[in-house]
């Protein structure tokens, strides 16, 4: 982005593998970044307006393996060493890539609860997260509006 910047181009949207920058605004109007609906349904979960913020998501229904019917993700949990068993994912907008990227994982780990309490401590932090039964949890921010 900051190559961008230096162009001179003030408003831009880089998608880089389902973690997404954007800058400025789109025709006037917030960018509009579709949430895939981890539970398979093969539409958009949300569609969030972002500017001038960075959005990321983890989560376990693309990389996963089942043995003896029990799903295991590959995000693990550091303090158990097996794989993180409470969400199907976290999507985070915070103002830096950096720190969307940085939460996404944590909070996925410390599950849909002390992760959203997490998030609605941090300023500027938004989350949308989806628990292993379906439950779609959503923070202040984002149900009064959006990150704008």
């Amino acid at each position: 982005m900051e190559k961008i910047k230096a162009c001179g181009i003030r408003d831009a949207c880089v998608n880089m593998s389902g973690d997404v920058l954007v800058m400025g605004r789109k025709s006037g109007q917030a960018w509009r970044v579709g949430l895939r609906d981890p539970r398979g349904s093969g539409e958009d979960l949300a569609v969030l307006p972002v500017s001038n913020a960075g959005v990321s998501t983890s989560g376990n229904y693309e990389r996963f393996f089942v043995k003896d019917g029990k799903r295991y993700g590959h995000i693990i949990d550091p303090r158990t060493g097996y794989p993180a068993g409470t969400c199907l994912s976290v999507t985070i907008v915070a103002p830096t890539l950096a720190l969307a990227d940085a939460l996404t994982t944590g909070v996925f780990v410390l599950g849909p609860q002390r992760g959203m309490d997490l998030v609605e401590s941090l300023e500027g932090v938004e989350a949308l997260i989806v628990d292993n039964d379906g439950r779609v949890s959503v923070s202040k921010g984002l149900r009064t509006g959006g990150p704008e």
